[in-house]
């Protein structure tokens, strides 16, 4: 019944994600920002506002169930709406804020992606990679690098194993 509800969750975070990029595309960047405010609140039981306020490791709390087992599904769609709110805040001009996401993406990303199997594709894989080239020149967190060193293991065996079976 748990696992009904998360792919539930999953499956309308990637329908709000998808509307949040189109409109974020048709440039209608107030709409968009108020669609990855309603899709916190609804599907991450939130408000974006004040999970902002929190420092990386403090919003891990919120990829949490009740019983404190960390939902990697939420945490990888919830990178993938913060990401979306990055590209909104660069697109306004905003660039302070859109880095502080990138930032929190690539966290969330280098943590989530690894534990399950379903999110390690291509997709995530390239965004990763442009968060990376992106984020170079920042300061990031001895976590953050740590995760990041555990990420680049992950790829590393993963072109291992695709080599080893050719």
């Amino acid at each position: 019944m748990q696992q009904d509800y998360i792919m539930r969750i999953v499956e309308q975070l990637v329908q709000a994600i998808l509307a949040i990029m189109q409109r974020r595309k048709a440039g209608e960047y107030k709409e968009a920002r108020e669609q990855v405010r309603t899709a916190v609140r609804y599907l991450l039981r939130t408000d974006l506002d004040l999970l902002l306020l929190y420092d990386n490791e403090r919003i891990l709390d919120h990829f949490k169930d009740f019983s404190d087992r960390f939902e990697t599904e939420k945490c990888v769609l919830g990178a993938d709406l913060f990401y979306e709110l990055a590209l909104i805040e660069e697109a306004e001009q905003q660039s302070t804020n859109g880095l502080r996401l990138k930032e929190l993406c690539l966290y969330l990303y280098s943590i989530g992606i690894p534990k399950e199997l379903q999110f390690q594709e291509s997709q995530h894989f390239e965004k990763i990679s442009t968060l990376i080239a992106e984020l170079r020149d920042q300061q990031l967190s001895e976590k953050a690098l740590e995760n990041l060193r555990s990420f680049e293991s992950l790829i590393e065996s993963l072109k291992l194993g695709r080599t080893n079976s050719l």
